[in-house]
């Protein structure tokens, strides 16, 4: 007769122990820093790729995918590590993002006329908010899949 062998459950230790017992609203801190974080280098390169081409229509458009891409890198870390966030601290943290880069812009001048500052924060705010949403499935899917093994 065989031995039955149950799972055994580990308790987090070290840095893991301090990020399972952190507060949800201290990762939309994080989050949000996170996203600015990624969000500089991306658009950096997406500011010269912009540059080398023409359109004038190409270079909003590569700044708003680089800030998708890491609201999405965001969510997805947000949601990995922070195993007590639920959406709406993801989703919190992409807009607390949209709102610090909208501040810098404004406060650097980048802003020429009434209407655009509106919609660049509307548009900031749309792509964080979404963008960090889809991340999270991401990073729970991983998560029960790395559990199954």
């Amino acid at each position: 007769m065989a031995a039955r062998r149950l799972p055994v459950i580990q308790e987090p230790t070290g840095e893991d122990a301090e990020a399972a017992a952190r507060p949800p609203w201290q990762w939309v801190l994080i989050g949000s820093g996170l996203l600015v974080t990624i969000w500089t280098p991306l658009v950096v390169v997406a500011l010269a790729v912009a540059r080398r081409l023409t359109a004038p229509v190409v270079a909003p458009l590569l700044v708003a995918a680089a800030f998708a891409l890491a609201s999405l890198a965001t969510g997805y870390l947000v949601a990995r590590f922070g195993p007590r966030t639920r959406p709406r601290h993801v989703v919190f943290a992409g807009l607390l993002a949209a709102l610090e880069i909208w501040l810098l812009a404004l406060l650097g001048g980048a802003f020429q006329s009434v209407p655009f500052p509106v919609s660049a924060l509307l548009s900031l705010s749309g792509l964080g908010a979404a963008f960090c949403a889809l991340g999270l499935p991401l990073a729970r899917r991983g998560r029960l899949k790395s559990h199954k093994k």
